[in-house]
C-alpha cells in the first residue's frame, strides 16, 4: 500500500524540521530523496512511492531526531463526568457526591511519583500519616479516594530537601 496524504504531508514537515536544524540534511528536493534512500534501502524517486510501513519508520526516526515527542499508540480513557467531579473533590469538605469510592492502582501510583519526587520510602510516608500534620489524621492506611487526594494534596505542595536548602 502506498503512503496516505496525511502521512506525506507529515513526513515532508518533519524533513523539513530535521533540514533546518541538521548539518547532514540538504534543502533540495534531491538531498531528501538521497536521505530517504539511504534509510529505506531501495531507491526513491519519490516520497509518494513509499509504503506505509516505509512512511512509518521514516516519521518516527524524524520524530526522534527533531525531538517530538511519539504519541501513545493506547489513548488515555476519559473519565466520565461523575467520576471526572469524584476524583477532583472527594477528600474535601464541599464534596458534592455522597458516596465513597475506594482507591484504585492509580490513585496509589499517584501518590507514589511524589513520594519518588520528595525521596520518601515506605517509613517516611508512614510516619508522615501518623504525625500531628497528616491530612489521613493519623490513620496510615490510605482507602479511599478522598484519603489518596488529601495525600496527595498534602505532599504536592511538598518541596525536595534539596529545594528546600537552594531556597533558604
Amino acid at each position: 500500500m502506498k503512503i496516505t496524504g496525511p502521512a506525506l504531508k507529515r513526513l515532508q514537515v518533519l524533513y523539513r524540521q530535521f533540514e533546518a536544524h541538521s548539518l547532514d540534511a540538504g534543502p533540495t528536493r534531491e538531498d531528501r530523496l538521497a536521505w530517504a534512500t539511504a534509510r529505506v534501502g531501495r531507491q526513491i524517486t519519490s516520497f509518494s512511492d513509499l509504503t506505509v510501513e516505509d512512511g512509518i519508520r521514516l516519521i518516527d526516526e524524524l520524530q526522534g531526531l527533531v525531538g517530538h515527542k511519539v504519541p501513545s499508540k493506547t489513548p488515555r480513557r476519559r473519565l466520565s463526568r461523575k467520576n471526572a467531579e469524584k476524583a477532583g473533590t472527594e477528600g474535601r469538605r464541599d464534596q458534592i457526591h455522597d458516596e465513597t469510592t475506594m482507591a484504585s492502582a492509580a490513585d496509589i501510583e499517584r501518590i507514589q511519583k511524589d513520594l519518588d519526587r520528595l525521596g520518601w520510602d515506605s517509613a517516611r510516608l508512614e510516619a508522615f500519616l501518623r504525625s500531628p500534620k497528616s491530612p489521613t489524621r493519623g490513620r496510615t492506611q490510605i482507602l479511599t479516594l478522598a484519603d489518596a487526594n488529601k495525600v496527595h494534596w498534602a505532599l504536592k505542595h511538598l518541596q525536595p530537601r534539596k529545594e528546600q536548602r537552594a531556597a533558604s
